[in-house]
């Protein structure tokens, strides 16, 4: 794990990531909203939150763009968002609150043996160049041997990590795929809200493919689109946020998406791509795969992430994004600020951790993450 110098200063002296908190007095609604991504999370997170708290906090989960600029609006108390924002309020400062796979999600009908996929032939897909799933990169990814890292594991089954927070490789392993996909056009589905999400996946595939996609990230996909994406209707269509594309492909057989893990599960039910990272081997989005390209991450002391796409860990996952919270150093009201400082590490501390089926990431105490997200969480209400 990289970090500025300014952040591993801290380390020693930063606030403690775990906090017990007891039940609030009075309960409290705050307003929150931003990033779809984790909406399921925050979901399944709630009510945990509630018993510990007595607080309360509706999450509105309806993009990141909206996040932004619900704070800027002082409509929302915090927010959720999967990229910096780059016009921030005075005041406003970024938590690195979660670690999670973009997944590639696919509707392949009846056909359950899944797929694998490499960077370049995503790029293809994303860009519009590639439009059959009979296409012969898709056949090469599909008809190969791959090799695949299996995690050092403890007794109850759970993978051992680094200090880091990074898994510890028990090997990797072959595995040869014979996999050949029908002649059937490919329908892609794209966030048409400014999107975290599509910001994440287009700065990664700029980086790993600039030649295929040449335009530099976005939280708009159509801008950071290649081309004319309105040429492409028949085969591009737009949904608003994650449980939108979701229902797209599900409704749709031979479709592709990017998206949070979780929406492949019931009830969509979506198949989710294996991809072909910078060192050559198969790895499935995961709370894993995502601390594991954590590790190689530079976090800025401000809070903000650099990923390395191009590093070679084995385990690596390249899609990996960050989601922020959104605060103010400053609310006018001390209780208030410390109402929301609870609140968000609690968020950042525990949900992930108590939820890992939804497949974002668990920082460790000396992870880079966690102690950004101190040195941050000590600023609000300042």
């Amino acid at each position: 794990m990289k970090s500025s110098t300014s952040v591993k200063a801290i380390a020693a002296t930063t606030l403690a990531f775990v906090l017990a908190l007891a039940p609030a007095a009075h309960a409290t609604t705050w307003k929150a909203g931003g990033a779809s991504s984790v909406n399921n999370l925050m979901a399944a997170c709630k009510s945990d939150y509630q018993k510990t708290t007595g607080d309360d906090f509706p999450y509105n989960g309806t993009g990141s763009g909206d996040g932004k600029k619900g704070l800027h609006a002082g409509t929302l108390d915090f927010a959720f968002s999967d990229s910096v924002d780059t016009a921030p309020m005075d005041g406003e400062i970024h938590l690195p609150a979660f670690v999670w796979p973009v997944g590639i999600l696919v509707n392949m009908g009846a056909d359950q043996r899944g797929i694998n996929l490499s960077t370049k032939t995503i790029a293809g897909i994303f860009s519009g160049e590639i439009t059959n799933w009979n296409d012969k990169q898709i056949f090469a990814d599909n008809n190969q041997t791959v090799e695949e890292v299996i995690y050092k594991t403890k007794k109850n089954g759970k993978v051992k990590m680094t200090k880091a927070g990074a898994p510890k490789i028990l090997r990797t392993v072959e595995r040869t795929l014979h996999h050949t996909l029908p002649n059937k056009k490919i329908t892609v589905y794209y966030r048409t809200k400014n999107s975290g999400t599509s910001n994440n996946l287009t700065r990664a595939l700029n980086v790993l493919e600039p030649t295929i996609w040449p335009k530099s990230a976005n939280d708009s996909f159509a801008t950071s689109f290649p081309g004319d994406i309105t040429r492409l209707a028949s085969t591009f269509r737009g949904a608003a946020g994650s449980g939108d594309v979701a229902n797209g492909v599900k409704s749709t057989p031979w479709s592709i998406t990017y998206d949070e893990v979780g929406f492949a599960e019931a009830p969509y039910n979506l198949t989710i791509a294996s991809v072909i990272n910078a060192a050559g081997k198969s790895v499935q989005p995961s709370s894993e795969s995502a601390m594991a390209a954590a590790a190689e991450a530079t976090v800025a002391s401000n809070g903000t992430v650099t990923f390395d796409y191009k590093n070679t860990s084995p385990a690596a996952y390249p899609f990996t994004a960050t989601t922020y919270a959104l605060a103010l150093t400053n609310y006018g009201d001390k209780t208030k600020a410390s109402g929301i400082k609870n609140t968000l590490d609690y968020l950042a501390n525990n949900c992930a951790k108590n939820n890992p089926a939804q497949g974002f990431g668990a920082y460790s105490a000396a992870n880079a993450f966690s102690l950004a997200f101190a040195s941050q969480l000590a600023k609000l209400g300042s």
